[in-house]
């Protein structure tokens, strides 16, 4: 499912960043294995979205830091 559902503004960003952006949730939720939660999805979507709006466009950039930031609570 790409991030565009979970996205209430698209005119903040162009079709590639969108494309990035999916392309990131879809990355990052099989890595965590939560493909049918769709509340760990919205989670991860909008942590996505957040780091886009700051800059943060490229998908293994945006995985990346979702990932860490998912072990570093794991680890609280």
């Amino acid at each position: 499912m790409p991030i565009r559902t979970h996205l209430t503004d698209q005119s903040g960003f162009d079709p590639a960043a969108i494309t990035a952006m999916s392309k990131a949730l879809e990355d990052t939720c099989a890595a965590l294995q939560v493909d049918g939660q769709a509340k760990y999805r919205e989670i991860i979507a909008a942590r996505i979205i957040d780091l886009a709006r700051n800059g943060v466009i490229d998908p293994a950039a945006l995985r990346d830091r979702v990932l860490a930031e998912t072990k570093a609570m794991r680890s609280l």
